[in-house]
């Protein structure tokens, strides 16, 4: 957030379009999140001992600074979840290309990087009680799609993929460390033991869409606007 109000400082200084706003989305695909789960959180059968999510709600505040060279920035702050067996926080950076330069339309494609925390079960789980697993991760974003302005706000929709790389994994059957086992999503090539790969998939589709507050106005409408106040005058 220090860096998107030092974008929107700046902005403000070079006259750069900048806004920042509500967003809301969902992924639609797949339909169970993840994809794979860890066999960290699979008993011998490959059954998962940790509920997928198959529905889900993301929430949050996205902010984008015009560059002026038919790019931008964006900083995007969200909360995910399923309001019942699965949080996710995330906080990612993006770049974006501006198709089309004019008019108060326009199209964009992109892609994010950033850093996240999944939480996994409830003690609610009737199906799977007290099983937990969280994982940190790195979201990989490529995004495509439309934005209308005016002068001060501007409309958003956009489709995304995202690819979250996998840190380190924890799998509890209690919620508690006294049984909490760890793991990575990547297998260690130099372990003889035989154990089971912790790798999973954790990869969605969705949409978004967002509400930026800011300055959209272009360069020449304040000389525009001066002009008129003359004639008005004369």
């Amino acid at each position: 957030m220090i860096l998107l109000l030092t974008w929107i400082a700046a902005a403000e200084a070079a006259e750069h379009w900048w806004g920042v706003g509500p967003m809301l989305g969902t992924m639609g695909l797949p339909v169970e999140y993840p994809a794979l789960m860890p066999a960290l959180a699979q008993d011998a059968d490959g059954d998962n001992l940790v509920a997928p999510v198959v529905f889900d709600l993301r929430a949050g505040a996205h902010g984008v600074y015009y560059l002026g060279n038919g790019s931008r920035l964006g900083a995007r702050l969200h909360l995910a979840g399923n309001f019942a067996t699965w949080g996710a926080q995330e906080l990612s950076l993006e770049w974006d290309w501006i198709l089309n330069k004019e008019g108060r339309f326009q199209a964009f494609a992109g892609l994010g990087l950033g850093f996240g925390h999944d939480v996994f079960g409830a003690e609610s789980d009737s199906k799977h009680p007290d099983a937990y697993l969280e994982v940190s991760y790195f979201p990989v974003r490529a995004q495509a799609g439309v934005l209308w302005r005016d002068k001060t706000r501007a409309y958003e929709g956009n489709l995304f993929g995202t690819w979250h790389l996998a840190g380190e994994q924890k799998f509890s059957k209690s919620g508690e460390g006294e049984d909490e086992q760890t793991g990575t999503a990547v297998a260690d090539p130099f372990d003889a033991g035989g154990e089971k790969s912790d790798a999973a998939l954790y990869i969605a589709v969705g949409a978004e869409v967002t509400v930026y507050f800011g300055n959209f106005k272009n360069k020449s409408s304040k000389n525009d606007d001066d002009k008129k106040s003359k004639k008005k005058k004369k």
